[in-house]
């Protein structure tokens, strides 16, 4: 019984580290560390934010907290082509990222910018407890894709997914870089 046990015991362990195994054991790679974003109010707003982009398999992962918001509102969400938030208005990050060149739209349609996002919820609070996987674009990579260096917008409003060509969801009313090392 004690044999049986140690043996039990010792496949577990050595399950369990299989499943917990490195990426780069899986590809040879190291795995990149995910770039964490400093969302700040942007006209005037009280909207902040603390959010983490981590490169997954197939796109990027974005998760965090954004507070200052209206109790039940929807919010635009979108990836800029500049990492540069420095105009009053956020108009220094330019349009959506669209390195395909494509009409704005849905998220979850074919035909999108790589940098629409699906409206976000602010909960009774004013917050916005964000989880989502973007496919099709990297981090880090130097890829055309890549969201390194570009910024991460919310808007007043909702994105209504085909006003031309960013949505109408109104001003800016944060603002992040996704940059290393922040």
């Amino acid at each position: 019984m004690h044999r049986s046990t140690l043996i039990c015991a010792g496949l577990a362990a050595l399950l369990l580290g299989g499943c917990a195994a490195p990426l780069r054991a899986l590809t040879g790679k190291e795995p990149k560390r995910p770039i964490h974003i400093e969302l700040e109010a942007v006209g005037g707003s009280r909207v902040s934010g603390a959010l983490d982009v981590t490169a997954v398999p197939g796109g990027v992962r974005i998760q965090g907290l954004i507070t200052g918001l209206i109790p039940g509102s929807l919010h635009g969400v979108h990836i800029h082509e500049r990492g540069d938030c420095t105009a009053p208005n956020s108009g220094s990050a330019g349009g959506h990222f669209n390195p395909r060149g494509r009409d704005h739209g849905d998220p979850a349609a074919l035909v999108h910018h790589a940098g629409d996002i699906a409206n976000q919820f602010a909960d009774a609070q004013g917050n916005i407890h964000m989880d989502v996987t973007e496919t099709g674009l990297s981090l880090d990579s130097g890829l055309s894709d890549d969201v390194l260096g570009r910024s991460l917008m919310v808007l007043a409003g909702q994105d209504d997914y085909t006003t031309q060509p960013d949505g109408g969801g109104g001003a800016a009313i944060a603002c992040g870089v996704i940059l290393k090392g922040k």
